[in-house]
């Protein structure tokens, strides 16, 4: 059997991918423009959008869907060849530090501003399944077990999280499963590529995210994850019978302290220091890095981004301050009016991820302005009466940046490491 190409293996239309995409593109002072799609994906998004919502959200689907590894494949994927693909991103190059860990938007923003690049410890292989019934985890999990045990033999370094959520990810989970893969150990590639671009006595700073989950174990380094992060918690889910026994980093931004040690190995051995960026939830670490931001930058905008919507490079040039959130739910406006209790901008923007469904805990526009009723907002490139099927907005919200006026802003890479986790040891702390 051939193995998979890796770019082929990875859901593009996930946090891991599209972060890693969106950080190399920052580094070298590109835009990120519709989820780093051509133009094509873009007119196709603005037509599809004319539709009926019924039918917008079967083609987001269907087209989600169309990303995943046939169950019978699943032993030729290659996690190491996709760790290649990874590090493929970055030109080679001498970084002043690498971030290495947990997905996170806003450290999208702090590697382009530190010059770093970011090696993901999670990545999500979408696996075809079209009679995945988003009501019905015990099923799920069922086919999880059966699929999975050759695609475990032939990656022995990772953790499978089969993450199944029928609240946020209902219209994708139809067509798929969520196969979350964790790293425990670096690897030749990652190692090949700390050895070979990291300057002399370079930091490797290590994002630890603490969010954890109720799983049931499947098997070894196999666990089954019912629900996930964003707008309800995991009492509130149908379990349909499946029972937790274990407790885990949560599947899409949790991180699995197996990989700390190998760092500190690896980096004991390479003399390199480590520092591990310990934040108590997702969400942690968008204000200490928003108020780096409006430090650096000089900013007196505030972009509010959601989940994929995200540019670096055209956020940057506008003086925009980034305060990046998970998803348009309730915490999602819980950090931005706690942001904004305490700071003061002269305009605040806020984009809203369109995934596709009124899932329970969403916060749609009505509820931003009334949660943020003191303040001033505009919602960017979103059409509110379509939301949240507005699939449009993926490719809108970049046309807004584009609009927004450039000012003089500092260039990527010139923050300074040192600086910079002075700033967020003293936030987190």
């Amino acid at each position: 059997m051939s193995t998979i190409k890796p770019a082929d293996a990875i859901a593009a239309f996930d946090s891991a991918s599209s972060m890693l995409s969106a950080t190399a593109r920052g580094l070298r002072d590109e835009p990120f423009d519709r989820l780093g799609r051509g133009r094509l994906f873009a007119a196709t998004l603005r037509t599809a959008n004319l539709l009926p919502r019924s039918i917008r959200q079967r083609l987001y689907a269907v087209a989600g869907g169309a990303e995943g590894v046939s169950p019978d494949q699943l032993g030729s994927v290659d996690l190491e060849a996709v760790a290649g693909w990874v590090t493929d991103h970055y030109p080679r190059s001498q970084y002043p530090a690498v971030l290495l860990g947990s997905s996170n938007g806003a450290a999208v923003h702090l590697a382009t501003a530190l010059g770093a690049p970011w090696l993901p410890q999670t990545l999500l292989v979408p696996v075809r399944w079209s009679g995945n019934d988003p009501d019905r985890p015990d099923r799920a999990l069922e086919f999880g077990a059966d699929v999975a045990p050759d695609f475990l033999r032939y990656n022995p370094d990772i953790v499978l999280h089969h993450m199944h959520d029928a609240n946020q990810d209902r219209l994708m989970i139809g067509q798929m499963a969520y196969f979350r893969v964790k790293r425990r150990r670096l690897g030749a590639a990652y190692e090949r590529f700390l050895r070979e671009c990291l300057a002399p006595n370079a930091p490797i700073i290590v994002l630890a995210d603490s969010s954890r989950w109720p799983v049931t174990t499947v098997g070894d380094r196999h666990v089954f994850q019912i629900g996930a992060q964003g707008g309800i918690s995991p009492q509130d889910y149908d379990r349909h019978g499946i029972e937790p026994d274990a407790d885990a980093p949560e599947a899409e931004w949790g991180f699995d302290a197996d990989l700390l040690d190998d760092v500190q190995r690896f980096a004991a051995a390479a003399g390199h220091p480590v520092h591990v960026v310990r934040y108590p939830d997702t969400h942690a670490l968008s204000a200490p890095v928003a108020d780096i931001y409006r430090e650096w930058v000089g900013g007196d905008e505030l972009l509010v981004e959601s989940f994929l919507l995200i540019d670096p490079t055209r956020t940057r040039q506008a003086g925009l301050v980034p305060l990046w959130t998970m998803f348009s739910v309730e915490s999602a406006v819980d950090v931005t009016e706690n942001y904004l209790r305490s700071r003061s901008f002269r305009a605040v923007h806020i984009g809203l991820f369109p995934h596709g469904v009124r899932s329970r805990g969403i916060a749609e526009p009505a509820r931003w302005r009334a949660r943020l009723s003191g303040v001033d907002i505009d919602f960017f490139g979103v059409d509110t009466r379509r939301f949240p099927a507005d699939f449009a907005a993926l490719v809108r919200y970049g046309s807004a940046l584009r609009a927004m006026p450039r000012v003089s802003a500092p260039a990527p890479g010139t923050l300074a490491v040192d600086k910079a986790m002075g700033l967020l040891t003293s936030a987190l702390s």
